[in-house]
Formats: C-alpha cells, structure tokens, sequence
C-alpha cells in the first residue's frame, strides 16, 4: 500500500498564512503603542484643564485683590497740647486770700516813697452777705516769689478815707510781724511770734515750768506804751511773743495816708 504525501503547493500556502498573521499581529501592536504613546501625550497637553483653570483664576484673583493700605498715623487732635520747646519760667508767688467774692485782681506797678517803684498783686473782694469790700495788695522784693509785705484793708470804699489798715511784714527766717493801724483810735498795735527751736531739756520738768514767764505787762510812765510778754527760758514752749502797744494818733494818720496814696495808684491802674 502507498502512502501518498501532500502536496507542496498547499505546504507553501500555510507559510504564507502564518507570515501574514505575524504581520497582522506586529502591525496592530504598533498602531496600538503608538496610540496609547500620542493619545496619553495628547490628552496631557489637551485633555482636561479645569485644574489648571481653577489655579489661574486663583492666580489671577490673589493678583487682583487689593492690598489693605497701611494704617495711618493718627494725628494729633486739636485739645492736645505739646510741650513748649522754650523754658517757662516760674511762677510767681501770689497769695492765698479768700473774704469773699472776687471784684477785680491783678499785678501793677506803684511808686513808694523813697522814689522806688515795686510790684504789686492786689484782689478786691467783697462778702455777698454783709456788702463789705476788703481790699489786700502784696509788695514784691527783687525777686518775683518773694513777697516782703501784705496790707488788709476791711470795710473799703473805693476813694474813701482809710479809718484801719493791716500790714505784715514777713522775715527771710520765716518769722512775721503783723501791725495794726486803727485810725478811729489812734492806736498801733504790733504783735510778733517767735519760734522756739526743737530739742530736749537741760533742765528739770519743775525748774523749766519756774522759768516760764506768761503775759508780763509792762508800760511807760504816760501810759501810752505797752507790752505784753510771753518768754520761755528753757525754749520748750510752742512759741514765745510780745504784743506792743502805743497810743499815737498822728503816727497812725500819717502811715494810714501813706498807704493810700499806694491805694490810689493801685486804683488807677487796676482792670477796670
């Protein structure tokens, strides 16, 4: 029996079939890397930009937003008030009297006998219940805050005679003198207080109360000068003082009219 072989025409066409399925397969593995190789490059460069969108916008809005100005300095307001660059000088020194209501006060310059002129702080007050004027003017020494000398005048009418006036004279060690002209009586009275030095005792409790001498009175043969007394030997006392008194009516017109001739000049030259 023979066994017949196939025919190498038909062995030749199964080459060709299985040179052509490797083309095919090749050629679809190539379309398919480059599809995915551009397509993905593609929808990188083209695809979906809402992300980008979304951060230009945020981008172009911070760059748009408007930076806050800077906040202002305040300004000074009108009440505030700056220190002055030039000195102040001092103050000066004016007294602290108080009769009544205040009619006019202020500082002048008047003349004094002896040709010497010297300031001159002056109040007119006046007690709303009694209708009484009180006239007080202070003089001045060379220094401004320096007052040597104040005059009390009770009762006043403006041009009117002086019936009493009251001066007091003031000491550099802080003692004062007060002196009383009553023109009615023809009377000057002056009385002075002096300070006693602190410290304790060099004598005994019964020797010091023995050396106390109170209110010693004495006087002239006319009578017409007196002087009360109050002396401690010992120095523990509060204070010591004298009272003096003398009985000369011509004394007192002549320096109740001195006093308002400086009446009169603080008159004309007083506010009005």
């Amino acid at each position: 029996m023979k066994i017949s072989r196939a025919p190498e025409k038909r062995r030749g066409n199964n080459k060709t079939l299985v040179y052509f399925s490797l083309f095919a397969t090749l050629a679809v593995a190539a379309i398919l890397i480059i599809y995915f190789t551009t397509g993905f490059d593609l929808r990188s460069a083209k695809g979906d930009q809402s992300g980008l969108k979304d951060l230009a916008l945020i981008t172009d809005q911070l760059a748009t937003t408007p930076t806050p100005p800077p906040t202002a300095t305040p300004e000074p307001t009108p009440e505030l008030k700056l220190l002055a660059s030039d000195p102040v000088s001092l103050p000066r020194v004016i007294p602290e009297v108080k009769f009544g209501e205040v009619l006019s006060e202020g500082l002048v310059s008047v003349e004094l006998p002896g040709n010497v002129t010297a300031e001159s702080w002056y109040t007119f007050q006046v007690n709303t219940a009694t209708r009484d004027i009180t006239l007080f003017f202070a003089l001045y020494g060379d220094s401004a805050n320096t007052i040597t000398r104040t005059v009390k005048i009770e009762g006043y009418a403006q041009r009117g005679s002086l019936n009493q006036a009251e001066v007091t004279i003031f000491y550099p060690e802080g003692t004062e003198r007060r002196v009383v002209f009553d023109g009615e009586q023809g009377i000057i009275t002056l009385a002075q207080q002096f300070q006693q030095p602190d410290g304790p005792s060099m004598f005994s409790p019964e020797l010091r109360v023995a050396m106390v001498n109170q209110k010693m009175v004495l006087t002239d043969d006319s009578e017409n000068i007196s002087v009360q007394l109050q002396l401690d030997l010992t120095g523990l006392s509060d204070s010591e003082y004298l009272v003096f008194k003398r009985s000369a009516p011509d004394i007192v017109n002549a320096a109740l009219s001195e006093i308002q001739d400086i009446v009169k000049q603080i008159e004309d030259k007083r506010a009005q």
